[in-house]
């Protein structure tokens, strides 16, 4: 038994810290270490001096029987609808938990519309030469976009989600010795020499945190700056969001890509706007760039059934009697962290909470609390 002690602490000498952190906490503070993401100056709340909406009764019955801890729905930047849970309100930093990970996406398309790279479709090892073997530098940087770069890492059944293979977190702390928590603990320098690309299934959707972690690294390369800095510069401070922290993989260690920022829900409502917005001002992407990452080359046909694009999802709203029609995109996270956008409706929607939102259902409540009647 002394000797399996041994032997496990000198595999995984994070245990001790594995226990005091424990799972990540939903709401901050949080034990762990983290970096902080620079915010804009203070600006009024966007809803300051203008009265909200009032929810209609389904939208209140969805929110309490999925356990919503934040809720708020914004049109042309301006809030309309806010609601927390006791206890909790506008200056509460909530965990994003993969939300983040749509913005990592935002910020590979934002590398590619300023020439820090040469497109999506150039092999990672043109620009991380140092990770994973020859076949996985083969692998494009779309396909890690896009989930599907045959990285084998996690083993065993993956969680399903809207048909989408998903393994997150919360199945991977089930064993403290896997791959996915010694990254977590540890950090891609951990497991980067032992990755590689499975030609059986490459092309194939196969969420997994790892591929965000890549390209975490990818972003830090190219840009020659930590990643909580370059988000601070190209999109948190741009959308006049507050400071924010993101969890760090150890004290002196870059953050964990794919997890773990902890902002206000009105800081996220800012973010998707500027997004589906293409920015304030100047474009934030390239137009066919910001196309891709709405969605827009999907049918709508394909839409029906839900689709993964470039670390965004998307589906369409279709309901006969509904008043709220059309495409959106949104963010996805551990519990039903969400985060709707229709730019063509100039909507946004913010959810956070304990239980998976129902996806349709939600939007189309909103609206009607937006529009009685319809």
């Amino acid at each position: 038994m002394v000797l399996f002690i041994a032997g496990a602490f000198v595999w995984a000498p994070y245990l001790p810290r594995l226990v005091h952190e424990g799972f990540p906490a939903a709401v901050w503070p949080a034990p762990g270490s983290f970096a902080e993401v620079r915010g804009a100056t203070a600006k009024a709340p966007a809803s300051a001096g203008q009265p909200l909406g009032v929810f209609d009764q389904r939208l209140q019955e969805l929110l309490a029987e999925r356990h919503a801890t934040a809720f708020l729905a914004a049109r042309n930047g301006r809030v309309v609808l806010e609601h927390y849970a006791e206890g909790l309100g506008t200056e509460t930093l909530f965990n994003s938990y993969s939300l983040i990970k749509s913005l990592v996406g935002t910020l590979v398309l934002k590398a590619v519309s300023e020439g820090k790279t040469d497109g999506l479709d150039v092999p990672l090892g043109a620009y991380l030469d140092d990770i994973g073997d020859a076949a996985l530098r083969a692998v494009p940087i779309r396909a890690f976009l896009e989930m599907r770069s045959g990285v084998h890492f996690e083993a065993g059944p993956a969680k399903q989600l809207s048909g989408a293979p998903v393994k997150d977190l919360e199945s991977a702390f089930a064993n403290p010795f896997g791959p996915l928590v010694r990254l977590h603990m540890l950090g891609l320098e951990a497991v980067a020499s032992g990755l590689t690309s499975d030609a059986t299934t490459r092309g194939r959707l196969n969420y997994q945190n790892i591929n965000t972690a890549i390209l975490g690294a990818l972003l830090e390369r190219v840009y020659g700056k930590p990643l909580p800095d370059i988000l601070a510069a190209k999109i948190w401070q741009p959308s006049g969001a507050a400071p924010a922290v993101w969890r760090r993989y150890t004290e002196d260690g870059t953050v964990s890509a794919y997890c773990c920022l902890y902002a206000r829900a009105r800081d996220w409502v800012k973010v998707a706007t500027f997004l589906s917005r293409n920015g304030n001002g100047a474009p934030f992407l390239s137009q066919d760039l910001w196309r891709e990452f709405f969605g827009q080359h999907f049918s709508e046909a394909q839409l029906r059934k839900g689709q993964y694009g470039l670390h965004a999802r998307h589906d369409i709203l279709d309901r006969e009697g509904e008043a709220l029609q059309g495409r959106f995109t949104y963010f996805l996270g551990r519990g039903g962290q969400i985060v709707y956008m229709m730019p063509e409706r100039s909507l946004v929607v913010v959810r956070f909470g304990e239980g998976l939102q129902l996806l349709h259902s939600t939007l189309y409540a909103t609206w009607r609390s937006l529009h009685p009647g319809q």
